[in-house]
């Protein structure tokens, strides 16, 4: 019979969480039942539920949480980013200005707020929040990066250039940076300078298929016809591996799958084997970073998932994924 002491069945509870035993569920509730005002408590059977995927049911007890502690800022900002991982932006966006209005404004919070802005329409407010994350770190990339592509979304690519040449500084080898710089430059009429962007991107491994369309087409337009007809060549090559690889999905479900199975029983390295055996897949190598990430590989895991957004550049969970790792990965 289980304990009925609270702490007691506070611990099971993290005990039963710690190996993924789904008793943790039922025993959290009890515990809470037994001690409705434990705030650790709550809080933590909220990142259970979430980490199980079990997000509605999490966000209903986050709300419970966020009523006992409504001027919690970092609370606040801290549910703000999850919800933004969910692609709840409007949810989001209400929170992360709850945070920032209690004085908990870091350049986290403030690039993240203006992450969802931008998602939710509010275009010049992100632009702003994304300029305060900047003057508050003038070495986050991200913000940089985000800005950057807002901006050429608006119409500003000369601004935009400015701010994507900053990050490509800041972080020379990421090809993603390289290629939306490339795009502001074409935008901002420097085609020589758009060009010698997307050859430096080509020249950093792993070799991306759209660098290649990029350049093709930009080469097509300067009149440089057969080297872009070699770029497009290259292009529609990768484009026709990827439409072989359709016809191999069955098996790479089923590895795929393993390798999720290997990381939810913590066996790390296995698990970044097993994904790695599928470089071009996205949730292949969404897996690979997550697994990374655990063994405190963070550097290669920003690499995992930038990789994974080129395939999927509107991935938006993806997008939230590299920016929470390359946070880490400054932070080691």
């Amino acid at each position: 019979m289980p304990p009925a002491n609270p702490a007691e069945l506070h611990r099971l509870a993290s005990t039963y969480a710690a190996v993924d035993d789904p008793r943790a569920d039922e025993t959290y509730e009890k515990a809470i039942a037994a001690a409705p005002a434990d705030f650790p408590l709550r809080v933590e059977y909220v990142e259970y539920l979430w980490h199980s995927g079990e997000r509605d049911r999490g966000n209903a007890q986050m709300d419970r949480v966020i009523a006992l502690a409504p001027e919690n800022p970092k609370l606040r900002a801290h549910y703000g980013v999850n919800l933004a991982e969910q692609g709840k932006y409007v949810a989001a966006a209400k929170q992360l200005e709850a945070a920032r209005r209690g004085g908990f404004d870091n350049a986290d919070v403030l690039f993240y707020l203006g992450s969802v802005l931008w998602e939710t329409g509010r275009l010049d407010e992100a632009a702003n929040r994304f300029r305060e994350a900047i003057a508050k770190d003038p070495g986050k990339v991200s913000a940089r990066h985000r800005l950057g592509r807002l901006l050429i979304f608006q119409g500003k690519p000369d601004e935009a250039v400015a701010e994507l040449t900053k990050a490509s500084e800041l972080e020379p080898h990421s090809i993603e940076v390289l290629l939306d710089l490339g795009r502001a430059l074409e935008a901002a009429g420097n085609p020589a300078k758009a060009e010698a962007s997307y050859r430096l991107a080509l020249e950093i491994p792993p070799e991306v298929p759209l660098a290649h369309y990029l350049l093709g087409t930009l080469l097509a337009r300067s009149g440089k016809r057969q080297e872009a007809a070699e770029h497009i060549a290259l292009y529609q090559r990768a484009f026709d591996k990827e439409q072989e690889n359709r016809f191999r999905s069955g098996a790479r479900q089923a590895e795929v799958n393993l390798g999720w199975t290997r990381l939810k029983e913590k066996h790390f390295e296995e698990a970044v084997a097993q994904f790695r055996r599928w470089p071009d897949d996205v949730e292949a190598l969404r897996g690979a970073a997550q697994a990374l990430s655990e063994l405190g590989r963070h550097g290669e895991a920003v690499e995992a998932l930038e990789r994974a957004l080129l395939l999927d550049p509107d991935n938006r969970p993806l997008r939230y994924a590299l920016d929470r790792e390359r946070e880490r990965n400054a932070r080691k």
